[in-house]
């Protein structure tokens, strides 16, 4: 292994283990016995892949930083490596964090800690559903829960085809209304989805939005619509249009649930 990458463990390890608030050199030397070169090294790498925040000064010599606090993605990365040690799999840590070039407006880095952290849990798929909450062409409660409930049918399907795997459910609907702090939240948790189901009968301004949130960060996207409705007047080209009725206790695509496990294998395979 990369002796850097070996310090990096260690440091967070012994960061991890021992529950402090922070860091600075002196106390990071006497837990890990490493050299300021090897405990700069080291806390670079960490920076660089987002498990820990550095804050640097004046005064810090033989130290390139001056406190470091232990993020929660590190936290996670700590588990991540014990378990992989307990299964005797060869331990790395990631290359880099998930932090894609720019940010949607309000976002901050605590926002896409949020979001690199779903995207790395092998576990759960993140579905969020988009959708007009009164609404003419449909009830807002069945439909919700009718889509939950395909979901979970056919992640157990999932689960059984795959006997070494299980994969929990995590499904929800997106706020209502829009104000700066909310519209921020409801981006993070578009983005921070696996899946994003929208409901376009009603060609709602705000479910349109989020569809637009989605299809920029390169979510999988699964429009429905109520039968005999028109889609979005933009073409949204390579989306899978799904067809319901009743709330969508009924869906008129008869290979739904197969292109939905499709879709569910495809997403667990690009995740971490």
């Amino acid at each position: 292994m990369n002796p850097i990458e070996d310090n990096a463990i260690l440091v967070l390890k012994k960061m991890v283990e021992s529950k402090r608030e922070q860091y600075d050199g002196k106390l990071l030397k006497n837990l890990t016995e490493l050299e300021p070169h090897e405990l700069n090294d080291a806390i670079n790498h960490l920076e660089s892949i987002g498990a820990i925040e550095v804050i640097k000064y004046f005064g810090t010599t033989p130290y390139t930083f001056g406190v470091v606090l232990i993020l929660t993605r590190g936290k996670y990365l700590y588990h991540e490596l014990q378990k992989k040690h307990e299964e005797k799999k060869i331990i790395t840590l990631p290359e880099r964090a998930f932090n894609p070039v720019g940010s949607p407006y309000g976002f901050t880095p605590i926002d896409w800690e949020m979001v690199s952290l779903q995207k790395e849990d092998k576990n759960t798929i993140y579905v969020v559903l988009g959708m007009q909450f009164k609404s003419k062409v449909y009830n807002t409660d069945k439909l919700v829960d009718n889509i939950s409930k395909l979901f979970k049918k056919v992640i157990e399907t999932y689960n059984k085809k795959k006997l070494n795997e299980h994969i929990k459910l995590n499904f929800e609907q997106l706020s209502a209304g829009y104000g700066e702090h909310l519209f921020n939240e409801i981006a993070r948790n578009i983005i921070g989805a696996d899946i994003a189901i929208f409901e376009t009968s009603d060609l709602n301004p705000n479910v349109m939005i989020e569809m637009g949130v989605a299809l920029t960060w390169g979510v999988r996207v699964l429009p429905i619509i109520n039968e005999g409705y028109k889609r979005p007047p933009s073409d949204i080209s390579g989306q899978t249009w799904i067809e319901y009725e009743e709330s969508g206790s009924v869906m008129l695509d008869m290979n739904f649930e197969k292109k939905l496990l499709k879709m569910i294998e495809r997403s667990i395979s690009v995740k971490g």
